[in-house]
């Protein structure tokens, strides 16, 4: 036999028989590394379902919870073929619609039970705990090291946001393509280097990152990524381009073009994403925090030593980090000569330990679209930003295969330590979950636990409201206004809470003010329309809400119910302007047309009554609403004919509609046909017991001595 092979050697034979799969003996059992994966990723599913299912029973919170999916009309829709454009075309703060299409799935099964969303977010994070487990494996080698950097991935208190809050779905689906992503391309790099078919595996790639970018645009640095795993475990850097009769050059220039040409497409598919989502961010809103430059740039040095501290240290956690402004000299200066120091160690051991580099780029590289240098949002950092970048983190502390000690003792004290450090993580994720077990405890959490939190204060006022406790809802709106009186959620929320209160001249001054901040706020310019017209000023009521409506089309529908509340209660002319509001936007609008005409008939204005229902007959000729109005106008008129034709088409398309059945009664009475009257009048008192004067009509109508005349009887509304 030859002499014995070195140490590094003997590793490697180690890690092939360990490939395949042989048996690996334990203490006292013996198991295979298939069985072993297996039982790992069993654990780790089951571990990350069961920890995360105390927030199982949790409801919706009011922050972004209503906008994205339980006030929302389209993800309510199901999977239906509106939606499912909706989800592809509409306008939003990001283009995420394979987020939506998951709403929407869940709607359809769950409808408004929370817990059945929670669930399904909780699966992505264990399914995404599995993945970790097993890309960890194939890029390091490390079996027990991979495993414990899964756990404490799936574990962590950092994780709590992105899982508990439905809204975050998004983090969770991009989260899965990305690692996916990752292990399609490993596959690629496999065959590239076997000299194998590799375009399959190419395109693969290709196709699992944009799933990520449709999930969430925060992947849109994977390119980079692969670039660094093409660094370091991939060791591409030291490979030849991949041509047939290239030698091998490694670090050569042909090596380099060779490896930034392959990510040319990737890095297209990232700017596209990125040029949308800025423009759909400045469209939606989402740029609140005007900073300058060098105050952004302050927070994104001090935002990324906050997110080692809370790594290391994961306590404080809240749903909202206040943004300063301008912080310290002394923070921005700590945080900077942190990060060189850490990038400059790092830079120092790539030939040694080159993962450092590989895995603190990465933290950093994928923190950038979410780091504050384009402020989106109010806050200065976030949890659920972590949600991708530690991984990084994982892979440059916990690195490539290690020898095991061959010391027992060394090995028990290295397990327990890694379980107390495990459990410690499992307790202070259970206690986290705790904090958003309703909107009032995640909101009076980031008080407590933060210093001049006007967001926290400010949302604390509006779920006040919400419940209709106005004294405390304006208590906590002023107290977010005395740390910064240009918190625009603060006015709009106590302008509300004045007007609700009828204190209208200070809700018209709250409106003005926050309309002076943010001129294309339209809900506020349109309660400002609202108050002025309940004050008698029509003329700027009307411009005020034609104008808001105008910006955000979703208004008109509010707008309409609103008019068809006042006729409800009896009040037509305060419906009128609504209505001039609603044609100065769509002069066609059957809705529109059908409310006018409700008011102006209450008003005793009959014949432009008839007009207006007229044109809602042109856009809606099977509407059986429209048709009954018409009919009793013409039965007034004693244009029997055409009443009883619109009365009968009302009934074609509606058979219980009651009132049909009394006014075709009274057509039939007046022309002699007192059977078939007597018929249709049994028939709608049948439906509607309630019809006003058809019971006394019936019973005068069967007296012989008695010729009644017939009267046109109004239904109760519908």
């Amino acid at each position: 036999m030859g002499s014995l092979a070195p140490n590094h050697d003997l590793a490697l034979v180690s890690a092939r028989l360990d490939l395949q799969n042989l048996p690996v003996s334990l203490p006292h059992f013996t198991v295979r590394p298939v069985m072993r994966s297996r039982l790992v990723g069993c654990v780790l599913l089951v571990g990350t379902v069961l920890l995360f299912s105390r927030s199982a029973n949790y409801g919706f919170t009011n922050y972004d919870d209503p906008i994205y999916v339980a006030n929302n009309p389209h993800v309510q829709a199901g999977l239906a073929w509106e939606s499912i454009v909706w989800a592809f075309t509409a306008p939003n703060d990001y283009w995420h619609p394979l987020t939506w299409l998951s709403h929407m799935l869940d709607w359809q099964i769950y409808g408004n039970t929370a817990a059945g969303h929670h669930l399904t977010s909780i699966g992505w994070h264990a399914l995404n705990a599995v993945l970790v487990f097993f890309l960890l494996r194939r890029l390091t080698g490390a079996f027990w090291t991979s495993a414990f950097s899964a756990a404490l991935f799936a574990w962590h208190p950092l994780r709590v946001e992105s899982v508990v809050w439905i809204t975050e779905r998004k983090d969770l689906m991009s989260g899965c393509f990305f690692l996916l992503t990752l292990w399609a391309y490993i596959g690629y790099t496999d065959c590239r280097s076997e000299r194998k078919t590799a375009w399959p595996h190419y395109l693969l790639t290709l196709g699992l990152f944009l799933g990520g970018l449709m999930s969430k645009p925060m992947v849109v640095t994977l390119p980079a990524v692969l670039l660094l795993l093409d660094f370091w475990p991939l060791r591409r850097f030291e490979r030849k381009g991949g041509r047939p009769n290239e030698p091998e050059t490694p670090g050569s220039w042909i090596v380099w073009r060779g490896l930034f040409l392959e990510k040319i497409p990737f890095v297209a598919l990232s700017l596209l994403v990125s040029i949308v989502t800025v423009r759909m961010q400045q469209g939606s809103g989402a740029f609140t925090l005007r900073l300058p430059l060098d105050a952004r740039l302050f927070n994104a040095v001090v935002a990324v030593a906050r997110y080692l501290g809370k790594f290391f240290w994961p306590f404080d956690l809240t749903v909202i980090y206040p943004h300063p402004g301008y912080w310290p000299a002394w923070a921005v200066i700590f945080s900077v000569l942190l990060i060189a120091g850490l990038s400059a160690a790092a830079w120092q051991q790539r030939h040694l330990r080159p993962w450092l580099v590989a895995g603190w780029g990465w933290f950093l590289v994928m923190l950038l679209p979410a780091i504050g240098i384009i402020q989106v949002g109010f806050q200065s950092m976030a949890d659920r930003y972590t949600y991708l970048p530690i991984l990084g983190l994982h892979l440059a502390i916990f690195g490539p295969k290690r020898p095991w000690p061959a010391h027992a003792g060394a090995r028990w004290l290295i397990s327990i330590c890694a379980g107390v450090l495990l459990l410690a993580n499992i307790a202070r994720t259970w206690d986290q979950q705790s904090v958003w077990r309703d909107s009032f405890t995640l909101f009076r959490h980031a008080i407590d636990v933060t210093k001049n939190n006007d967001i926290a204060e400010s949302f604390t006022g509006h779920t006040y409201f919400m419940l209709g406790r106005m004294d405390d809802a304006a208590q906590h709106c002023q107290r977010a206004l005395d740390i910064n009186p240009r918190n625009l959620a603060a006015l709009s929320t106590l302008a509300c809470v004045r007007e609700q209160q009828g204190r209208f001249d200070e809700a018209i001054a709250l409106c003005r003010t926050t309309l002076k901040f943010d001129p294309e706020n339209s809900k506020v310019e349109y309660l400002l329309g609202s108050l002025l017209l309940y004050l008698g000023q029509t003329d700027a009521a009307v411009a005020r809400m034609t104008s808001a409506a105008r910006r955000n089309p979703e208004i008109l529908s509010a707008h309409l119910q609103l008019a068809l509340e006042e006729i409800q209660h009896g009040q037509p002319q305060n419906a009128l302007p609504y209505y001039t509001v609603a044609f100065a936007l769509n002069p066609h609008d059957p809705t529109a047309h059908y409310g006018s005409g409700l008011a102006l008939k209450q008003l005793g204005r009959e014949d432009e009554a008839l007009v207006h229902f007229q044109a809602a007959l042109e856009s809606k000729p099977a509407s059986p609403e429209i048709n009954l109005e018409i009919g009793r106008i013409m039965l007034n008129r004693l244009q029997l004919a055409e009443a009883a034709l619109h009365f009968q088409t009302a009934l074609k398309f509606h058979p219980n509609e009651a009132g049909a059945h009394a006014g075709l009664g009274q057509v039939f009475f007046l022309t002699k046909r007192r059977d078939e009257a007597i018929a249709q009048w049994e028939e709608a008192l049948r439906l509607n017991p309630n019809l006003s004067g058809l019971r006394e009509q019936l019973q005068k109508i069967r007296e012989p001595n008695e010729n009644p005349q017939p009267v046109i009887i109004e239904p109760s509304r519908r």
